[in-house]
């Protein structure tokens, strides 16, 4: 008398993450990617909007499965106002400063004219004690810990839903 066991190929198919979690995931990692990227506009500081508008993230994908989000600025001068990102910085004021350089004056020309004030003092200033690193990432991360905890657990009863729903009923 032989015993036959069946169902492995559904329950394999059941075990597939991205079968089974890859919607969950996927609408987590794109709500808290727009959750900090909100947060970090309004945490970033405003010349002309050029910084806050150029803050976006995108997903991070292997082979179709969403594994997590890359959080970046498009603008130019984004790294030194935020700093480095395995630096560290306070995340409060007063603020850490970089190191003290001479930029361009061409690059701080519009800036030191909306605020009267001669480029070349502003590039001696900057010189002398270096410029403010407000690190808006960092702080939008920190800030939004709690909807993050909010959206996992979301995803965990997604996830534990849709599970349940795939269970195979037992026959006698």
């Amino acid at each position: 008398m032989a015993n036959t066991i069946s169902g492995g190929n559904q329950f394999r198919k059941r075990m597939e993450l991205n079968a089974l979690a890859g919607v969950a995931l996927r609408n987590f990692f794109s709500a808290y990617g727009q959750t900090i990227t909100v947060a970090a506009k309004k945490a970033a500081p405003s010349w002309r909007g050029n910084l806050r508008g150029s803050i976006t993230f995108d997903m991070v994908k292997t082979a179709g499965f969403v594994e997590g989000i890359d959080l970046y600025s498009r603008s130019p001068y984004a790294l030194y106002v935020h700093g480095y990102y395995d630096q560290k910085v306070k995340l409060k004021e007063p603020w850490s400063r970089s190191k003290p350089h001479y930029p361009p004056i061409k690059a701080l020309r519009d800036w030191s004219d909306d605020h009267g004030i001669s480029p070349y003092a502003v590039q001696q200033a900057i010189g002398r004690k270096g410029t403010p690193l407000i690190p808006f990432f960092k702080i939008a991360i920190r800030d939004s810990e709690a909807e993050k905890k909010a959206l996992l657990a979301g995803a965990a009863i997604a996830i534990e839903t849709k599970w349940k729903v795939g269970r195979m009923t037992v026959k006698q």
